[in-house]
């Protein structure tokens, strides 16, 4: 279970390494990519994924993002084509996490108000944010791409945003705030609703636990870093306001929404495993 989780935080470092150093080159990455991809590989096969696809459905969600996102390097309209290729990755995960929490939650002995409340949270959520993600695509199919590449610095970023924007905005960068909000939104909410998840997964006892309860805390913790971020950095004076913001910043990255379920996939094959063993092993006496 735990190297299988580690894959989440590695996949995050292979494509920070994509997109911050220049020796990581596309060939590079493709190599380092082909071995990350191979050891997630492997992992799962011993713990007998191809048994339960929900759970790997949600152990992959984290790894498989960073495997594709990678070879676009930082999304930006300056390069509309691999934006465009960002963007169709995030929209798949974005519904693929939906799918699997609406299966979960739905399972026998799971629908419960908590988790009836965040799915429909999700729901919401997910629904902005597509609106989102395909008006990136409008974006660059109306031609404007260079007008928001140009106002990508501050406008995209919540730690600038968030603090206030000097000058009068032009249309663009209005939307793109607009937009950026809806993302933090969506974020929050799948925070919430795979924190509903982990609990009755716990209960239930398809999962450890303390993994239950570490991922039911950090949801909350994390979708209250958003709210809390974005409600600071707006009220607190200008020399007061950098942390709150970038702390909503980092909470709301859209990668971020594939940590929890990523960790619950793992906790849930590990479970099962183990269930097998002891069942194996009960058989063997």
């Amino acid at each position: 279970m735990t190297r299988l989780m580690l894959m989440w935080p590695l996949g995050l470092v292979l494509v920070a390494a994509r997109m911050e150093i220049p020796a990581v080159t596309l060939p590079v990455f493709i190599a380092l990519d082909a071995v990350y991809i191979g050891a997630v590989v492997a992992l799962l096969r011993r713990l007998d994924a191809g048994r339960h696809g929900t759970a790997t459905a949600l152990a992959v969600s984290g790894p498989g993002l960073f495997a594709f996102v990678g070879f676009t390097g930082p999304p930006t309209a300056a390069d509309p084509g691999l934006m465009m290729f960002n963007t169709g990755a995030l929209l798949v995960v974005a519904i693929w996490l939906l799918v699997v929490a609406t299966v979960l939650a739905t399972s026998s002995r799971m629908l419960d108000s908590g988790i009836v409340a965040g799915l429909m949270l999700m729901v919401i959520g997910t629904g902005i944010y597509v609106v989102n993600l395909l008006a990136r695509f409008a974006v660059v199919l109306s031609g404007a791409a260079d007008q928001q590449a140009s106002a990508e610095g501050t406008a995209w970023v919540a730690y600038e945003y968030l603090r206030g924007l000097d000058g009068t905005p032009d249309f663009v960068t209005y939307l793109l705030v607009w937009l950026d909000l809806l993302q933090l939104g969506y974020v929050a909410t799948v925070y919430v609703c795979f924190a509903a998840v982990a609990r009755g997964l716990r209960i239930r006892g398809s999962v450890p636990e303390r993994v239950g309860r570490v991922v039911e805390r950090a949801g909350f913790v994390l979708a209250a870093a958003i709210m809390l971020g974005v409600v600071l950095a707006i009220v607190l004076p200008r020399d007061l306001d950098l942390v709150p913001a970038w702390a909503a910043f980092v909470a709301s990255i859209p990668f971020m929404t594939t940590l929890l379920p990523s960790m619950l996939g793992a906790a849930m094959l590990a479970t099962n495993a183990d269930a097998r063993s002891r069942a194996a092993a009960a058989a063997v006496r």
